[in-house]
């Protein structure tokens, strides 16, 4: 949660908004209700078991390609972790 906190203030000092909709209250306590065997199942392959229900829920929402992603942190999945070291070597 510490991580998230980081990220919201860099985040806000460039004016961008940010917004969770995992974390709004209402999900949280639906996904808390769902046996751990729906959300997901670490027999299938990587891109598959984890966050098993998300990603069945974008496949019935036609995003097959997105449905088999593997997941990626968030400063990962945004490249923004690849765009600042580049920025780093180019400075030194």
């Amino acid at each position: 949660m510490i991580a998230l906190v980081i990220y919201y203030r860099i985040i806000a000092d460039n004016g961008v908004e940010s917004r969770y909709p995992f974390l709004d209250e209402s999900v949280v306590s639906f996904l808390n209700s769902v046996p751990v065997w729906l959300k997901m199942n670490l027999n299938y392959p990587r891109g598959i078991g984890e966050k098993l229900l998300l990603r069945l829920l974008a496949y019935k929402l036609g995003l097959h390609d997105a449905a088999a992603l593997p997941k990626r942190a968030i400063q990962f999945g945004s490249r923004i972790a690849r765009i600042e070291n580049s920025k780093e070597r180019s400075d030194a």
